[in-house]
């Protein structure tokens, strides 16, 4: 992908080679750059430089001569110069070469700059329009390089838009990832540089690698104080094989401080060729009235986090908030509460955060139980039948174990949780819920057309139940390879095959990646659960996570200490979602017509394997061709 460029069309996804310039570096974002900083185009060779200049025309409009010696149309003329390709190439001349430099025709520049400020300030009020505009009551998509403009209208938002929503000057930034092309952001934020310093948390490693990244860009390039800007923050990662995955960003700007959780690394693949969602929370002002050091973790909170006082694992939006960034155990993060302490989050009502955090745990506060809890309390048990199915979709799947009932069951029944169930203590299988004969219908019919695996009859029901009540989307070998980035794009999905020898049982569940929003060819890299009607019209809930279907992420039950009769809970890694649930009634799924309700990212129902479907692994080989005439692994990509 790094050698390969690409010039990206909806229909037929071309790869075409560009010839640089042999007097400037060649511009690595190429067609894909909008970047209009003359220093930029003046440093970096782009297509519109090798396009031929066949014919120039100048406007007199706006032109006078320095002198008043002569008029405009006195000192020029038109004059036609040879050519050798046979085209007619218009230039002004100067008729007398005699003139003098005072006497040079020159642009009226007040009238230019006048234009150029009513153009920032235009930009600036679209900005701010997008940013009132914006809902928190739901996520939005990212925008793909050269999509239609239909399928990212009133839904998707690109990284220059959350950067830019409010149109003022951002202060500091502060960026949660796991990855980064860090060259990629330093030229994302050149258009909206804050004052103070971009903070990027990374994992030990990858913060070591990036912070060498930085030193010798530094040395090699002209721009140094581009990167000067970034301060690195090393996560420490206490548990063996767990990751800093958590996806967030803070960003402080003369209004107030928004909140923008997702699910994409910082690199340019993942904001502009895969499937992603970003949540951005409402701008929050400063608080009126300075909070204490006694209850600036409270100051600013909505009332609904005060709903449960007798549960003080039910926090709400800013007091998790605030405790999740405190398990950082960072100057960095400490700093940056003092600062969050500041700001009025009493308006973030209708949605809650769902974290991990690495260790052992005996709270209710981190990995599935977590999400388990808020579902007890805030989930009408009344309104959701046992027939409402369990569908994720996700990027990479860890170890789940030999058989369903290893942990699989017991996260899908922490899922079903109502306030009409045991919030604290689910257990036994999903193999006991008794499916409405509706649904079970349905799912038989697709099982007997599409699924129906060796030595099980179309008609058996105990299949029935299992698929209707947890459904996994996850994109297959083909999907991959008819994408719009081919095989490059199953990087993304890093799912193995050692890992997948171990569950042959997991493809009863897997449902194909398919879009109704013009993503059916975009890999996903999105990960979302939810709870979902027969008919496909009501959710329960919905979560937009950083987290994939894994042990690491979600928590496995562990025979540590107890000092409590909760369970206790191993946590590997750090990750962070916003879960989306209505107090009164069941939300939506999102109606194109009006552009209201919950966008789910798949295509409704999800539809399962096929019997020739294959998941896609990515440590395997594929001989036959993808969209670009590659095969996998592509040896001149280094994968």
């Amino acid at each position: 992908f790094t050698t390969l460029l690409y010039t990206i069309k909806f229909e037929g996804f071309q790869v075409q080679p560009r010839y640089m310039s042999a007097k400037k570096e060649k511009c690595k974002y190429w067609e894909k750059c909008y970047r209009k900083n003359r220093e930029h185009l003046a440093e970096y060779t782009h297509p519109a430089d090798l396009v031929p200049k066949t014919e120039v025309k100048t406007k007199t409009t706006n032109v006078r001569p320095c002198s008043s010696k002569g008029s405009v149309s006195d000192n020029l003329q038109c004059s036609k110069s040879p050519q050798t390709s046979g085209s007619s190439k218009y230039t002004r001349v100067a008729q007398s070469e005699g003139l003098a430099k005072r006497d040079t025709p020159c642009i009226d520049k007040s009238s230019t700059m006048k234009r150029s400020v009513d153009l920032e300030e235009n930009s600036k009020r679209k900005r701010r329009r997008l940013g009132e505009t914006l809902r928190y009551d739901r996520y939005y998509f990212t925008k793909i390089a050269s999509h239609p403009a239909k399928f990212s209208e009133g839904i998707a938002l690109s990284f220059q838009d959350i950067l830019s929503l409010d149109g003022d000057k951002l202060l500091k930034t502060w960026q949660f990832t796991y990855m980064v092309d860090i060259d990629w952001l330093v030229e994302e934020y050149e258009d909206n540089a804050p004052e103070g310093p971009i903070f990027l948390f990374l994992g030990e490693k990858e913060a070591q690698a990036v912070q060498g990244q930085i030193m010798s860009a530094k040395k090699t390039t002209t721009h140094s104080t581009k990167y000067s800007r970034i301060a690195v923050v090393p996560v420490t990662l206490p548990m063996s094989y767990g990751t800093h995955h958590t996806k967030l960003m803070l960003l402080q700007s003369e209004r107030g401080m928004r909140v923008v959780i997702h699910t994409a690394n910082l690199i340019m693949q993942d904001w502009t060729v895969n499937t992603q969602g970003a949540w951005v929370s409402p701008i929050c002002p400063l608080i009126s009235t300075p909070a204490t050091t006694s209850n600036s973790a409270t100051a600013g909170s909505s009332a609904s986090d005060t709903d449960f006082p007798d549960d003080p694992d039910c926090l709400g939006f800013k007091p998790y908030l605030l405790k999740y960034l405190k398990s950082y155990n960072t100057k960095a993060t400490d700093q940056l509460c003092r600062i969050l302490s500041k700001y009025d989050m009493s308006h973030i009502d209708g949605v809650r955060l769902v974290g991990s955090v690495p260790g052992m745990h005996e709270s209710s506060l981190w990995g599935y139980p977590r999400l388990r809890h808020l579902l007890h309390h805030f989930v009408d048990g009344s309104k959701v039948r046992p027939g409402w199915r369990i569908v994720a979709n996700c990027s990479s799947i860890g170890t789940l174990g030999a058989s369903k009932t290893d942990w699989l069951d017991m996260f899908i029944k922490a899922l079903q949780t109502t306030n009409c169930t045991r919030g604290d203590n689910q257990r036994g299988t999903v193999a006991n819920v008794k499916v409405p004969h509706v649904a079970q219908s349905t799912q038989q019919k697709t099982a007997q057309d599409s699924n129906t695996p060796p030595g099980k009859s179309p008609g058996d029901t105990h299949q029935a139940e299992r698929q209707c009540l947890f459904q996994l989307v996850f994109p297959t070998v083909e999907m991959v390879r008819n994408s719009l980035m081919g095989y490059c794009g199953g990087g993304s999905v890093p799912y193995q095959l050692q890992t997948h020898r171990r569950q042959p049982w997991l493809r009863n569940h897997m449902c194909r990646w398919e879009s109704d929003y013009g993503r059916s060819r975009v890999v996903p890299h999105i990960k979302t659960y939810c709870r979902i009607s027969p008919d496909m019209k009501k959710l329960a809930w919905f979560l937009l996570t950083s987290a994939n279907l894994s042990k690491a992420a979600w928590g496995q039950k562990c025979d540590g200490k107890k000092t409590t009769n909760k369970e206790c809970l191993r946590v590997r890694s750090y990750e962070l979602g916003v879960l989306f649930v209505a107090k009164d009634s069941a939300l939506s799924v999102y109606n194109p017509s009006d552009r209201s309700g919950m966008l789910v990212p798949y295509k409704l129902p999800p539809q399962p394997y096929h019997s020739p479907d294959k998941p896609w692994i990515c440590d395997v080989s594929y001989k036959e061709m993808d969209t670009h005439g590659n095969t996998w692994p592509i040896p001149d990509l280094g994968c």
